[in-house]
Formats: C-alpha cells, sequence, structure tokens
C-alpha cells in the first residue's frame, strides 16, 4: 500500500494522527491497528511531518528534506543528502540536533547549485546514545564534558555515578527522554581510567566508537561448547588430507591468530601451490549468536597494542588459528601451474592440515638473504620457500603487466614496550615476505571470486576513480611539473602506474603517491561483481581472512554449501538477501574500525611527540592549505605550520598548484623544510611546527587566489549587470517622461527593485 499517494490523492492533509488513521481506514480494506502502525512508522522515518498542533503533512510537499546532521567544532553543519550536494547549516540554525542526527532540513538560501543553505527543522533519529568525557565532580551536581566539543554536557546523578571520581574518563549513556529537553542527563556505563593516561586515553577512542571488548553473554555460551581439539580421525576421510606437506605460516612475531598456511608440491608438469584458509565457518554456525555477534563486529580491530576480535580469542587465537603442529580444519585453494608458474587449472577443497612451522617476515627475509642459520633451522623447507619465491614473482609481474598500481608507501610502526609505552615511531616497510604471502593470496581471492559465477557472493570491489578528481589530479600533476596521460574515464589502471613509476625515487614520491591515492574510490564490499581497479582485476573478493573479516566467513559458507551438492537454485534462493545486507553493514564497520586504528595512532603519535617540545627536524611538505602547511617528518609522523606564523610576507595561496607564496617566500607540496616542535595536544590528537630558525610574525595576510579569481568574476558580472539595469532604468524614465507623468524617482525605484529581486 502507497500510503503517501493514497494521503497525497486524497488531501489528507493537516490532520491529526486519529483522523488521517480512520480516513485512510474508509479509503482501504486494512485494519486500523496496521493503519497506525504504518502512519508512526512514516512519521518516525521523517516521510510524514507533525507539527506543533499535530497536524499530519507530506514532508517532501512541505520542501522539507531528509538528510544527516554532520557538526563541526565551530558550531556550523552540513547536512549530507545522498544524490545531492551537502547543505550548509549556520549555528543558529541547528535546532538543537546533534552530530550524527537524522534530521528533516529545509533549504533556506540557494546560492548556486552546490552552494545551499539550510536549517533543520525537525530531529527524525537521535543517533547519540553514548558518549565519553571527563567527569567532573560538583558540590550540587556531576558532570561530564563530552571530549566530543560539538556535543553538549551531561549531567550525572549521584546513583548513575558507578563509582566514578573527579577527573575520571567515562563512558556515558544518554538518558533518552532528556535528548530533547535543555539539560542533558545520562549513567556513567563504564569507568575507563584518569584522564590523560595512557589506558584511559586509548579507551576513550575506541568506546567513542562504541568498540566493545567483551562479548555477548550467549555468544560467550556458545564459544564453551565448541571442541577445543580437532580430532584427525573424524576428517581424514572426508576432507583432503594435507597433513603430510610441509604447510607453514609467515605473519608477523606479534601475531597471535594465523588465517592462512601455504605448501608445495612438485611433478612432471610443474608445481601445485596450495593455500589454506581456516575453516571457520565450520564452527560459526549461521544464524548462531556466535554468527549474529560476528556479523554485527564486521571485523576485528587492530591497535599498536590491543586487538578487538571479530570472535572470542577461543576461536582466533584457538581451534581456528592455524597454529603450529596442531591439526586444523582449512578450505584450501589448489592452484596447479606449469613450469613458468602459469596457473593451469584450480579448484576448491575442504581439507584437514597440521602446520609444520610458525615462520615470521623477518625470518622469511633472512632466508632470501642467505642466512645460513636460519636456512639450517628450516632446511626441510628452504627449496620450497625460493621456489615459492619465484612463483611470487610471477604472479607480481603478471598483475603489473595487467595495469596493477602499486604505491611505496611505508606506514608508521608504532613501537611499546610490555608496560605500553611508546619506545618509537619508525616505518615498516613492505619487504620481499610480505610480498610473497600477499601475492599467493591475492590469486587466491582472485580464483574464488571468479569461481563463484553467478552465484550470490560478497566481492570486493575497487570502481574506477571519478572523472572530475581525475582531471583535478590531472591539472595538478601538470602544474607540478609531472607530465600525465590520465584519461577522463578513469578506467586505465596502467596510466596511475605510469605516474608513480616517473616520481619512484624523486623527493615527492610519496606526497605525490598519496594525492594519487586521495583520487582513488575507497574499495568496498558489493553483492555484485564490479572489479577491482587498483588490482587491475575484473574478479576479486576477500576469501582468505575468516578470523577476522564477515564477508570471508560468509563466502566460506556459500563455497561450503555448493560443495556440499546444494542445488544453486537452493544456494540463490537463500543467500541473496544476506550478501547484499552484508556487504553494506562490512563496508561501514570497516569504515569505523579504519577510523578509530587512525584515532588511536594519531593520539599516540602525539603523546610520542611530546619528549621533543622544541626540537628540530627535517621534514617534507605533505599539504598546503589557506590556514597552514602540513609538513611529514622522516617517520612518518604530520604536524601543521600555521600561516601566521609562516615569515613575515604577503601570501597568496594557490589551491590549483598547492602553494602559497609571497613576495619573498614560496611552500610547495614535496618540498624540503627544517622545523621544529612547538606544540603538542594529546587530547585533540595534534601536533604543531614552526619553521626552524624563524621568528613568529604577529599575522600574515593570506590571499586565496583561487576565491580572489571567482571574486573578481564576480565582481565583472555584477558589473555589467549594474550597467544593464542602469541602462534599462534611463530609458524607462524617458518613457515615462515623455508620457508626461510626475513622478521623478520612477527610475530609481524601478533599479531598486531589480536588485532586491536578484
Amino acid at each position: 500500500m502507497d500510503y503517501i499517494k493514497l494521503i497525497r490523492d486524497n488531501q489528507l492533509i493537516y490532520l491529526n494522527f486519529e483522523t488521517i488513521c480512520k480516513e485512510i481506514k474508509k479509503l482501504t480494506n486494512l485494519s486500523i491497528k496496521d493503519i497506525k502502525t504504518e502512519v508512526q512508522q512514516l512519521i518516525d522515518d521523517g516521510t510524514l511531518f507533525v507539527d506543533d498542533r499535530g497536524r499530519i503533512s507530506i514532508s517532501r510537499d512541505r520542501g522539507y528534506i531528509k538528510a544527516r546532521l554532520t557538526l563541526n567544532k565551530k558550531g556550523f553543519g552540513f547536512a549530507s543528502v545522498e544524490g545531492r550536494p551537502d547543505l550548509f547549516i549556520p549555528s543558529y540554525a541547528i535546532n538543537g540536533a546533534f552530530d550524527g542526527d537524522d534530521v528533516l532540513a529545509e533549504i533556506t538560501n540557494m546560492r548556486t547549485e552546490t552552494d545551499i543553505e539550510a536549517k533543520i527543522v525537525k530531529v527524525i533519529k537521535r543517533n547519540t546514545t553514548h558518549l565519553v568525557g571527563t567527569f567532573v565532580e560538583g558540590k550540587n551536581k556531576n558532570v561530564v564534558f563530552p571530549d566530543d566539543v560539538k556535543l553538549p554536557q551531561v549531567r550525572i546523578y549521584k546513583n548513575d555515578a558507578r563509582g566514578a571520581h573527579n577527573n575520571d574518563k567515562v563512558y556515558v549513556e544518554i538518558n533518552p527522554s532528556s535528548l530533547d529537553s535543555k539539560t542533558l542527563t545520562g549513567r556513567v556505563v563504564e569507568v575507563l581510567g584518569q584522564a590523560n593516561t595512557m589506558k584511559a586515553e586509548q579507551l576513550s577512542i575506541i568506546r567513542s566508537y562504541k568498540l566493545k571488548d567483551e562479548f555477548e553473554k550467549q555468544t560467550i555460551n556458545e564459544t564453551k561448547n565448541i571442541e577445543k581439539f580437532v580430532d584427525y580421525s573424524k576428517y581424514k576421510k572426508s576432507r583432503a588430507d594435507y597433513t603430510s606437506h610441509n604447510a607453514f605460516t609467515i605473519d608477523g612475531e606479534d601475531a597471535r591468530d594465523f588465517d592462512d598456511a601455504i605448501s608445495l608440491t612438485r611433478n612432471a608438469n610443474g608445481v601445485v601451490l596450495y593455500v589454506h584458509i581456516a575453516d571457520v565457518s565450520h564452527y560459526v554456525k549461521e544464524n548462531s549468536a556466535l554468527d549474529k555477534e560476528a556479523y554485527r563486529r564486521g571485523t576485528s580491530v587492530y591497535f599498536p597494542n590491543h586487538v578487538i576480535p571479530m570472535l572470542p580469542k577461543e576461536l582466533s587465537n584457538g581451534i581456528c588459528s592455524l597454529n603450529e603442529n596442531e591439526y586444523r580444519l582449512t578450505l584450501t585453494v589448489k592452484m596447479e601451474l606449469d613450469k613458468a608458474y602459469n596457473v593451469k587449472n584450480s579448484a576448491i577443497v575442504e581439507s584437514v592440515i597440521k602446520s609444520k612451522h610458525r615462520m615470521t617476515y623477518t625470518e622469511i627475509t633472512k632466508i632470501f638473504e642467505g642466512d645460513t642459520l636460519v636456512i639450517e633451522k628450516y632446511a626441510d623447507l628452504y627449496k620450497d620457500i625460493l621456489t615459492m619465491r619465484d612463483i611470487a614473482n610471477k604472479f607480481k609481474a603478471d598483475r603489473l603487466k595487467q595495469g596493477e598500481i602499486r604505491f611505496n608507501l611505508p606506514e608508521p610502526f608504532i613501537l611499546e614496550n610490555a608496560a605500553g609505552e611508546i619506545v618509537t615511531i619508525e616505518k615498516r616497510v613492505q619487504d620481499e615476505a610480505h610480498e610473497l604471502i600477499e601475492s599467493f593470496m591475492v590469486k587466491a581471492n582472485e580464483i574464488v571470486a571468479k569461481w563463484a559465477g553467478n552465484l550470490p557472493f560478497v566481492y570486493r570491489v575497487h570502481e574506477k576513480p571519478d572523472s572530475e578528481k581525475v582531471l583535478r589530479l590531472s591539472e595538478l600533476l601538470t602544474n607540478l611539473g609531472v607530465a600525465n596521460n590520465l584519461k577522463l574515464n578513469g578506467d586505465q589502471p596502467a596510466a596511475y602506474q605510469q605516474i608513480v613509476d616517473k616520481i619512484a625515487g624523486t623527493p615527492k614520491e610519496k606526497i605525490l603517491s598519496y594525492l594519487i591515492l586521495r583520487t582513488m574510490m575507497k574499495a568496498r564490499y558489493a553483492p555484485t561483481c564490479l572489479g577491482h581497479f587498483g588490482l587491475a582485476l575484473t574478479h576479486y573478493c576477500h576469501f582468505t581472512s575468516p578470523i577476522r573479516r564477515y564477508p570471508d566467513l560468509l563466502i566460506h559458507r556459500i563455497i561450503k554449501s555448493v560443495l556440499a551438492g546444494t542445488p544453486k537454485a537452493e544456494v540463490k534462493a537463500h543467500f541473496t538477501d544476506t550478501v547484499e545486507r552484508a556487504s553494506i553493514q562490512a563496508s561501514d564497520t570497516e569504515k569505523i574500525a579504519d577510523e578509530a586504528e587512525r584515532a588511536v595512532d594519531d593520539y599516540k603519535k602525539a603523546v610520542y611527540m611530546q619528549k621533543f617540545l622544541g626540537e628540530e627536524f627535517d621534514g617534507i611538505i605533505s599539504g598546503v592549505q589557506e590556514f597552514g602547511i602540513f609538513v611529514e617528518l622522516d617517520n612518518g609522523i604530520e604536524g601543521m605550520i600555521k600561516t601566521d606564523y609562516l615569515p613575515l610576507d604577503e601570501y597568496i595561496y594557490d589551491e590549483d598548484k598547492m602553494t602559497i607564496y609571497g613576495k619573498s617566500h614560496h611552500y610547495t607540496i614535496g618540498d624540503s623544510v627544517r622545523v621544529v616542535v612547538s606544540n603538542v595536544n594529546t587530547l585533540a590528537r595534534q601536533i604543531d611546527f614552526d619553521l626552524a630558525g624563524v621568528e613568529k610574525p604577529l599575522k600574515n595576510f593570506i590571499v586565496n587566489k583561487n576565491k580572489a579569481n571567482k571574486n573578481a568574476w564576480d565582481k565583472k558580472e555584477n558589473s555589467k549587470n549594474l550597467l544593464k539595469n542602469k541602462k534599462i532604468a534611463t530609458k524607462i524614465g524617458k518613457k515615462i517622461k515623455k508620457s508626461g507623468k510626475k513622478s521623478k524617482n520612477s527610475a530609481k525605484d524601478f533599479y531598486k527593485s531589480k536588485r532586491k529581486r536578484k
């Protein structure tokens, strides 16, 4: 039943709830209970609007737009609307809405198609249910000041303080009944520790993203019933038995869960490469409490000294982890390679393995470097590892030939001691050992995605860049002296790799690589095979990490259903809706995990740099904005030099060339500079630099060249219109004079009325 059409066609507007439901009842055969439920739902989701007098109308017909509000620290905000430009919301037009709320907005001023001002008419849904802040005890009341300055303070009554003391960081649940009142109230759910301590501040960030360490009680109870060991005798006949293989894992020294192992056999035609992946779906049954919680979490979240797993540790570190010298159930991608290491045949099979060695990237690197002690330690694997090295290089060469884009972007690695203190921050290099495993996992993921055919499936997709972003990048690279042949359709990944190759080894390599990367679309999960632009692959999915990613687990479940002989029609009927929902959920949870990980890293970088206040470092300008210059140090830490504190000059900011220049000074992205650490704000996770050896001026004068050009153009257009209106006014004035009417101000009045209309 299309209620909106029914209401609109029969003019059932400006009626109260009871009346409109009765009128709909007269027009339909529906029960009054069902009608009330549906009408209330349309009110709740903002489709219908209820005014202060209780009268109902259609939101869209009133010009109201459903949107998601994002507030700025300065008080104003933007309402995001799918398929159209964001609406600017001034601070005085927020109307009590919070950051992240779903709202109804009304346009108040449409300057251009993209410059639109609006006001919040109504909050449809409050999405802020919890917050993190500092608990402050008072004589008459306790108050929590949120870490997020965009949120108001919350009053905590004594019985709701849960033992919190002055200056504690706390996680607070907001009282829903207070959301629309002048004073927010709430209760302390968790005391995180004293403010400004490493543990408390890290936990504060984690909780602000609504991430939970603890699993639900039902999930824990289910976990207790799962077997602790694999009974090899039960599976050796029903599964492919690879326990005799020299299978081994390769991970970092600090790894605790092992999703994947690899092994190799030889035959007359070449070699057979096996990628063994933990069969998590054997233990996490569909619609179980374990499955539902894994779906909600979507992914494991990794911090420098802490992991929030998707699955309880009894599974992630235990029965599902491919631990050394323990029988484990796996799904194996078997690849038959010819003597040139081309994949001739492949298959996916249920299997059982026993990993012979738990190896690290460091050890593999030492073997490649010819370290005799490590080679002797792994003598049984030495020949296989060298062959695998050749296979990985072949796979890598094939991907490069297809147009894969490979950036050289080492990430900062935060090293902490057992006490949680930051020892150092340095760049982590992607070496040949990492690339060996990466090549095998990419190939396995590609094979599995191709195997899926027209089955319902969760694909890992990376769409081609937006044409406007490609044009902007092309112009920027040209302005920076980098020749390029980027096409506006953006469908040639090889063109991007050619640019990466050109800038390789230059001082601007990392900075320009980031610019190129920002042009790209963000990879996501989708139920449709849209290809992977960055890898230059037509088919790709995530299959190799079911311990830490839900899409991989779901894919395993679909594969096993087919391997068990379930007709494809049944597989489609059973999984189609699931993969659509899981694709959205996994993309959303991945985004949250990325943001939380980045926030914790930024906090720890700020804490680390505190001990270097006043010290000098070499860096490279990584970004240029009107308000400041961003500088990245050799260890990957980034800080900002405010434009106010550049050497005294009259500066012009040129966005197109990412440059700020004056009569005597010039700063462009990629330039080398010497900086001094001037200020660190750990709570805001911000690091400020000054140019070394430069005295801070009182104030610089900045002109935005791009805005100045636009303003000049606008001024020119206004002058044209002004001249045109004056001519028209003069003409009309002459006509009035001829007609003999006494109205000496008529021409002036006409001109003023024209200006008002504009």
